[in-house]
């Protein structure tokens, strides 16, 4: 992929651009399968080079991941993000700020699945709660964790990381 747009240097990838990457992988791997369109998407979406969002792409700023293995760090995004949503007066942009926290919740819902270790699943865990609850209402994601983490810290700390729902807390 990375030889296809060094080669061609499109300036955005779009439906047309997106099957040619298709055929040019597929001719360089020589898989009797087809690559799917999700991780070819996935791969352009670390890259810096724009795809249109009506094959799933992201503005460029809100393609770098929320950090969900630091929770003071994965706090800050969240509340900027949901700040920004709150704030915009273009209906797009909000679309795509929840197609950023909705694919990182997606990719941390398959990363729970694999985690080995104890506490890296603990904090994975946590973040995933956040997420859900941002999706659910960002505008009162800021006070939501504030609240969860008075209440983890009366607990002791014994809850965080547990699947409890958002509204246990």
């Amino acid at each position: 992929m990375l030889e296809f747009l060094s080669k061609r240097k499109p300036t955005v990838i779009g439906r047309r651009e997106l099957h040619e990457i298709r055929k040019h992988v597929h001719a360089q791997v020589r898989r009797t399968k087809p690559v799917s369109d999700r991780y070819l998407l996935s791969i352009l979406l670390e890259t810096s080079v724009e795809v249109d969002r009506t094959i799933g792409g992201l503005p460029l700023d809100l393609r770098t991941k929320i950090p969900v293995s630091d929770l003071h760090a994965c706090k800050r995004s969240l509340n900027d993000l949901a700040r920004q949503y709150s704030v915009t007066d273009d209906p797009e942009r909000a679309s795509d700020i929840r197609r950023a926290v909705r694919r990182t919740k997606d990719h941390l819902e398959l990363a729970v699945r694999q985690a080995k270790s104890p506490d890296t699943l603990k904090v994975q865990r946590e973040s995933l709660q956040w997420l859900r609850a941002w999706l659910e209402n960002p505008i009162v994601f800021e006070a939501w964790v504030e609240m969860r983490e008075r209440s983890i810290e009366r607990r002791g700390g014994s809850r965080a990381g547990t699947t409890e729902s958002p509204t246990e807390s």
